[in-house]
């Protein structure tokens, strides 16, 4: 009997178990990193504040063996060199992330897109895999959309723009809250419980996560209307005690009706950005350009992902006809709403 083996097999272990044991670890951390590994020239060590450093030099599988086992704790940038995406995540924040990561799985999975949830320090991530790494405008086009306006979505930013975005890798520990965070599913009863699987089964785990195709979307085509301003409501006026003309004005007005005449919406209300300026070359070319509900009755009721910026049905057609607001205000008055 050969030495290693001799000494394998004083261990308890003999050197067919021992490769098997290596070959089970090295498939590990192959799938794990083609599922979660955003970029592999270059990642990010956290620091015990939660906040990142930028490491500068590839990531290794021992990096990734630290990782696990919870020695230290990596992020991985969305994007790859190239600006290419293997995966987006929504990242929900507050006492009830979890509880909206899992509603917008189950309508994610209406429209057979398959997503994943995991727990996070203050609230969750949902994760949805590609088959193979695409384009982030690409991404962004067809997901964006999905994703509610105070939910973060990740990639931010479109290829060509740096680094962009950074999340966690799973299954590590955070470095300030010394905690692992989970992937959850639904039990018999509803309630969202931690995913349970055993380290000798997560190989057989990863492999069974549905990655999806991600389509390519047909450019929105922007209708050109007509600069008038009318409504179905009468002009309310101003009382003592009442909130301003504009406001109550903005309060009669159908947001999804109004800008929808001048934006190309889908079924999730989101569009191409009207305000070209804010956009490179001068058109936006991707869905950044969202309509939801206001917050209150005249309130704020888009927004606009590149742009950072948003406002009420007012705020838009001033900026679309490039009108001050007393400008617009007159025009409103003038025709009679």
């Amino acid at each position: 009997m050969r030495g290693t083996e001799v000494k394998a097999r004083q261990n308890g272990v003999t050197k067919p178990q021992e490769e098997r044991r290596t070959m089970s670890i090295s498939t590990y951390l192959a799938t794990y990193k083609s599922l979660f590994v955003g970029r592999f020239d270059d990642y990010a060590l956290q620091l015990s504040t939660g906040r990142y450093r930028r490491v500068g030099k590839s990531l290794t599988d021992a990096d990734l063996h630290d990782h696990l086992i919870g020695a230290r704790t990596y992020g991985t940038y969305v994007m790859d060199a190239a600006g290419r995406c293997r995966f987006a995540v929504i990242d929900a924040d507050g006492d009830d992330g979890l509880t909206r990561l899992w509603k917008l799985h189950d309508e994610l999975a209406a429209r057979g897109i398959t997503s994943y949830v995991e727990c996070s320090r203050r609230g969750g991530h949902l994760w949805i895999f590609f088959t193979q790494p695409v384009p982030a405008s690409q991404v962004r086009a067809w997901l964006l959309p999905y994703c509610p306006a105070d939910l973060e979505f990740y990639p931010k930013q479109d290829e060509g723009k740096g680094y962009g975005s950074l999340i966690r890798l799973p299954l590590g520990v955070h470095r300030k809250s010394g905690e692992r965070y989970p992937f959850v599913q639904r039990d018999e009863t509803g309630h969202l419980v931690p995913l349970t699987v055993a380290e000798r089964d997560r190989v057989n785990w990863f492999a069974s996560i549905i990655r999806m195709e991600v389509p390519q979307l047909e450019k929105a085509q922007r209708p050109t209307p007509s600069p008038t301003f009318s409504s179905s409501a009468p002009m309310p006026s101003r009382a003592n005690g009442a909130s301003s003309p504009i406001r109550e004005w903005n309060a009669t007005q159908d947001p999804y009706e109004v800008i929808g005449s001048y934006v190309v919406l889908n079924e999730a209300h989101v569009g191409q950005c009207p305000f070209g300026d804010h956009h490179a070359g001068g058109q936006d070319t991707n869905a950044s350009f969202k309509v939801y509900p206001p917050g209150a009755q005249g309130g704020y009721c888009w927004y606009c992902y590149t742009w950072q910026k948003g406002g009420s049905v007012f705020d838009f057609l001033r900026y679309y006809y490039s009108l001050s607001p007393r400008e617009l205000w007159e025009r409103i008055q003038a025709a009679g709403v």
